[in-house]
């Protein structure tokens, strides 16, 4: 007869704490926490300064990592696909210098494209800051009659003296 080195009867009780309580108590905190961050830094107009400034202005996007974070992830693939060349050469050298060449040149081509639609951005953000806010509307007195139609005839103006 052979014996199991495990019981099929030692089974872990059911426990409603870690399953139900934990989940209601994680989304309890989530929501306190974001309703906190937009009280206290996206409703207020920014009269902080040092970090809590900084955080305002992340929590406002009115900061931009996403240029820095593209800049970092270009080195760490442009390393990558060049390590990875090095290793496919011992095995096949066409397709190593395939990887070298064309998936660093595809790598900046794609990351560059990303560059691009973020100085746009920053462009666009930049011409929206510098330019003035649209003109208040003219008060009923100086606007302008309703031009006349094209089958009545025009009124005859005055001779100049």
């Amino acid at each position: 007869m052979t014996t199991y080195p495990y019981l099929y009867t030692d089974v872990q009780p059911y426990r409603p704490f870690f399953s139900l309580v934990l989940p209601m108590l994680a989304l309890l905190a989530v929501l306190a926490g974001g309703l906190a961050l937009y009280f206290l830094f996206v409703r207020r107009p920014n009269t902080f300064q040092g970090a809590a400034a900084r955080l305002h202005d992340f929590f406002n996007f009115r900061t931009f990592f996403t240029d820095r974070l593209l800049r970092m992830m270009y080195a760490v693939t442009a390393v990558g696909l060049t390590v990875y060349s090095l290793f496919l050469l011992f095995t096949h050298f066409f397709a190593a210098f395939l990887v070298f060449v064309l998936g660093n040149l595809a790598a900046r081509l794609a990351f560059e494209f990303a560059m691009l639609l973020l100085g746009l951005c920053r462009d666009v953000r930049e011409l929206n800051r510098k330019t003035a806010p649209p003109a208040e509307p003219q008060s009923a007195a100086a606007q302008p009659g309703p031009a006349p139609h094209a089958d009545e005839p025009e009124p005859p103006q005055a001779p100049l003296p």
